[in-house]
C-alpha cells in the first residue's frame, strides 16, 4: 500500500468515525427531546407572562402578539416592549392593546449605556410582567393554540425552573431549508439535551424563540442584568440558569411553535453573520477552528471520495462514500424535523457547511476590522461585548442540577432551597 493509499484511509476512517459520533449525539437528542403536541394540559395553569421584543417587526407583529392572546389560558398577560422601532410596530401594538386588556405595550424611547437593545427590553418587559411564568419570545414567532397551556404542564409537572423549546422553521425555499436547519442541526450538537437531566453535565440550552422560565428563579439570578452586552443572550440564559441550581429542560415545539428566521436564503446567510462571532466569546482562534471543522465535515468527506477514485483506495472510496451518505441523512433528517423539509435537503451539506463556516469566518474579521459591532441600528465596541459577554468557563458544571424522567414535583419551596 503506498504512503497516499495510508494517508486516504486514515482520513476516510477518521471521517467516517466522525459523522457517526455526529449520528450518535443526534439519535440521543432526537430521543432526550419529546414533542410539544403530545404533552397534556395543565388542568390549573398559573399566571403567565409574554415578554415579546420588538424593534421594526411591523411585518410579522400583530400575527404573532394575536397568537398569543389566543392562547387557551385562563390567566394571560402580553408584555409587548417596542424598542425604538422606526416603522410602525409601536402604532400596531398600541392598536392591539386598545382591543384586548391583556395586553400591555411599554415603549422605550432611549438605550440606556451598556445594555444590548433587546436584552434592555427583555428586562424591562420581564420587570413589568406580573405573571409567575415567564415566556421570553420574539416578535415574530407564532403559537398554535395549547401550546402555552401544554408547555405550562410539562415544566410544573417535572419540576422544573426553565423550559426551552425548538421552533419549526418555516423556510419555503430549498436552499434556505438547507441552510437553517444545517446551522440547526451543528448548532444542536453543542446543547447535549439529553445530559439536562444528569446533575453536573454541561449540557445547556436557550432558544430565543421560545424560553420559559419561572420568575422566582428569574429574579433570583438577577434577570437580564447579567446579559447586559450578551449578543446569544438566549442560549447565555440557559447557560446561567442551569449552572445556577435550576432544573432546565428542552422540548420539540413541532408545529406548536414556528418561526421564519429570515425572509430567504440569502437574508438568512447574511443575517447569521451579525452574531455568529459572539457564539465563539469573540475568540478568533476558536471561529477559525470552528469553521475548519464545519468545513471538513461538509465537504471532506466527499473530496475524499473522489481523490480516492483517482488513486484507485476503493477501501478509501467506501470509508469517505459512507462517512458523505451519513452526513447527508443526518442534514436531510434535520431539514425534516425542523422543516417539514423532504430530507433531499441533505444533498445540500457540502454547500450549507461551506457558507457556515464561511459566515463564521467573516462574523469574526468584519468584527475584528470594524473593531465593534451593530445591532439593531446601534454600535458596540467590540471590547467593552467581550468585558460584557457571559464565559462558559467562568460557570462551574458543579451547579448543574438534575431533575428525574418521571414527574416527581416537589413543593417550589423545597426546590429553590435545594437549587441554592
Amino acid at each position: 500500500m503506498t504512503a497516499v493509499s495510508c494517508l486516504l484511509l486514515s482520513l476516510s476512517a477518521l471521517a467516517l468515525a466522525g459523522w457517526l459520533a455526529v449520528a450518535a449525539l443526534a439519535w440521543l437528542a432526537d430521543r432526550a427531546l419529546p414533542d410539544l403536541e403530545d404533552q397534556p394540559s395543565d388542568a390549573a395553569p398559573p399566571l403567565l407572562s409574554v415578554v415579546v421584543p420588538c424593534r421594526d417587526e411591523a411585518r410579522d407583529v400583530e400575527a404573532a402578539v394575536r397568537s398569543m392572546l389566543a392562547q387557551d389560558l385562563p390567566d394571560l398577560e402580553v408584555v409587548a416592549v417596542d424598542d425604538r422601532s422606526t416603522d410602525a410596530t409601536g402604532a400596531i401594538l398600541d392598536r392591539l392593546a386598545a382591543d384586548d386588556p391583556r395586553l400591555t405595550v411599554v415603549h422605550v424611547g432611549d438605550l440606556p449605556p451598556g445594555w444590548l437593545g433587546k436584552n434592555h427590553a427583555l428586562e424591562t418587559g420581564g420587570r413589568r410582567a406580573r405573571g409567575e411564568w415567564l415566556l421570553f419570545t420574539d416578535g415574530d414567532v407564532l403559537f398554535q393554540p395549547g401550546a402555552l397551556r401544554r408547555a405550562l404542564g410539562y415544566a410544573t409537572r417535572h419540576g422544573l425552573g426553565h423550559l426551552a423549546a425548538a421552533p419549526r422553521f418555516v423556510a419555503p425555499g430549498f436552499l434556505e431549508r438547507a441552510f437553517v436547519t444545517g446551522f440547526g442541526a451543528f448548532a444542536s450538537l453543542a446543547f447535549r439535551v439529553h445530559r439536562l437531566r444528569v446533575a453536573g453535565s454541561g449540557a445547556f440550552v436557550g432558544i430565543g424563540a421560545f424560553n420559559l422560565v419561572r420568575r422566582a428563579d428569574w429574579e433570583r439570578i438577577g434577570g437580564h442584568q447579567r446579559l447586559r452586552l450578551e449578543v446569544v443572550d438566549d442560549l447565555k440564559l440557559g447557560l446561567v440558569l442551569r449552572r445556577s441550581g435550576v432544573p432546565q429542560g428542552a422540548l420539540s415545539g413541532g408545529d406548536l411553535v414556528t418561526v421564519r428566521w429570515q425572509h430567504g436564503f440569502w437574508p438568512s446567510v447574511l443575517g447569521l453573520v451579525k452574531n455568529a462571532f459572539a457564539g465563539t466569546e469573540y475568540r478568533p482562534w476558536v471561529a477559525l477552528l470552528a469553521a475548519l471543522a464545519l468545513g471538513l465535515a461538509g465537504v471532506g468527506p466527499p473530496l475524499l471520495a473522489l481523490w480516492g477514485l483517482s488513486a484507485g483506495a476503493w477501501l478509501a472510496v467506501g470509508l469517505a462514500g459512507g462517512a458523505t451518505l451519513v452526513g447527508v441523512v443526518i442534514h436531510g433528517g434535520a431539514a425534516r424535523r425542523l422543516a417539514r423539509g423532504s430530507g433531499l435537503e441533505g444533498l445540500a451539506l457540502p454547500l450549507a457547511a461551506a457558507l457556515l463556516a464561511g459566515v463564521l469566518l467573516g462574523s469574526a474579521a468584519v468584527a475584528l476590522r470594524r473593531g465593534g459591532v451593530t445591532w439593531r441600528g446601534t454600535r458596540y465596541p467590540l471590547e467593552a461585548l467581550r468585558r460584557g459577554c457571559v464565559r462558559i468557563d467562568d460557570w462551574p458544571c458543579a451547579g448543574a442540577v438534575g431533575w428525574p424522567e418521571h414527574p416527581t414535583v416537589p413543593p417550589p419551596e423545597r426546590r429553590n432551597a435545594a437549587a441554592r
